[in-house]
């Protein structure tokens, strides 16, 4: 007799903050929901990323009264920006426009992809764990055969929507032939943990370290602290010029580490260096409509172009298309869900991305790295909406340009004054 396979109303592949988010989102919005989830590690496993989690990502958490599983870490209270020519700027954490919260956390993702995902447990999702996606086949009423596999067998299931929340070398992505994003769209980033301690005594507080155009020629790095003595740090460049110039992440990664220790941090016990690419929120693949398939997160190149986050967008993406599908699975409608669900996050944020994307371009450069410093050292308002763009969803207008380009060509004397004025 043959096996029938298990019918679910959502199928996702892929059980990081995008993917458990999904799942969350779904089984709040209906618990009556069957909801899968399926990935091919077996959790908790550790994850190439900053690791820094912004007033977004707790939003998102305390949608659904979430936010419990941050308890007992500690809060980053400010960033520190460093360019060319040893520019420096130290300023706290702006109160964001768009979120409750002005608060930064740094936590591995090895726990806390672990406690997102024990959510989703909590809630009734079916977890997969220790399986990978191999290929899905539509039916004639437009549900999909999911075939996924591990070491020992092979399991198939029956799904109204399948959601690809995979990452970026999504497999889902793949089978749906879209082209993965050009050079220019995407970047190599590499990270590691070490143990500093005196990283808190030097910033004289726990804060964000970005370096931008220093270690790395038009590419950023970072050192994010997390508990105790722990950090997170990393460097990243476009993969155009990463080919170009035919660099090395190991060596670029040496020369951040002799950044910081030329500033008296201390580095010990370097562990965990990972590579892995970043596909930009300024090239998104189109959807194709032939299936009831929705991408999420990195899988859709949902990454920040200037900061390389992604959590927050992937989590917000999860929820929208939960909440724009929801109600439709027992319709022939899923189709005009993911749709709605596709148009409401690209207005949400396009502008938001295409800023970033400019700003990425003009940080490319030396010259206006050291220039957009040394503005937002004398300018407080010219740092908050950098920081902005980096936290939240803060984007470019006609009047923000007229604003920055103004103290562009405004002598530094001249903005120093001003901002003693204004303050």
């Amino acid at each position: 007799m043959e096996k029938i396979p298990k019918t679910y109303d959502v199928l996702i592949i892929g059980a990081g903050p995008a993917g458990a988010n999904a799942a969350i989102s779904y089984k709040n919005l209906n618990p009556d929901m069957t909801v899968g989830l399926v990935d091919k590690a077996i959790f908790p496993r550790d994850k190439s990323c900053g690791d820094a989690i912004g007033p977004g990502v707790i939003s998102a958490l305390k949608r659904f009264n979430n936010e419990h599983i941050l308890e007992g870490e500690p809060q980053v209270v400010s960033t520190t920006l460093y360019g060319p020519d040893n520019i420096g700027i130290q300023n706290y954490i702006p109160k964001v426009k768009n979120k409750e919260d002005s608060i930064v956390y740094v936590i591995p993702r090895v726990d806390l992809d672990n406690r997102i995902l024990n959510l989703a447990k909590e809630l009734g999702v079916d977890v997969y764990e220790g399986y990978s996606f191999v290929d899905f086949t539509p039916n004639e009423d437009r549900s999909l055969n999911v075939l996924i596999k591990n070491d020992n067998q092979n399991l198939e299931f029956v799904t109204k929507i399948l959601v690809g929340a995979d990452g970026a070398n999504s497999r889902v992505r793949k089978k749906l032939n879209y082209k993965p994003n050009s050079d220019w769209h995407k970047a190599i980033a590499i990270r590691a943990y070490i143990d500093s301690p005196n990283y808190l005594e030097i910033f004289e507080e726990r804060t964000l370290m970005f370096e931008i155009n220093v270690s790395a020629d038009k590419g950023y790095a970072w050192a994010f602290p997390s508990k105790g003595n722990l950090l997170n740090i990393g460097i990243g460049v476009p993969v155009s010029i990463f080919k170009k110039d035919k660099l090395d992440v190991n060596v670029l990664l040496d020369n951040f580490v002799s950044e910081l220790e030329s500033r008296g941090v201390v580095v010990e016990n370097i562990r965990k260096q990972k590579s892995y690419l970043l596909p930009f929120a300024s090239s998104r693949p189109k959807r194709n409509k032939e299936y009831n398939i929705a991408l999420i997160g990195d899988a859709s190149s949902m990454i920040n172009p200037m900061s390389g986050e992604g959590i927050f967008y992937g989590m917000e993406a999860g929820y929208l298309l939960a909440k724009n599908t929801h109600k439709l699975l027992d319709s022939n409608m899923i189709s005009i869900g993911i749709d709605r669900y596709e148009k409401e996050f690209t207005k949400r944020f396009k502008k938001h991305f295409l800023s970033c994307a400019l700003a990425r371009l003009i940080l490319q450069s030396p010259f206006m790295t050291k220039r957009l410093l040394r503005v937002a050292s004398n300018d407080q308002d010219t740092i908050d909406f950098v920081v902005e763009l980096l936290f939240d969803e803060a984007y470019l207008t006609l009047k923000e340009v007229f604003k920055i380009g103004y103290k562009f060509v405004l002598p530094t004397k001249l903005l120093s004054l001003g901002q003693k004025t204004h303050s």
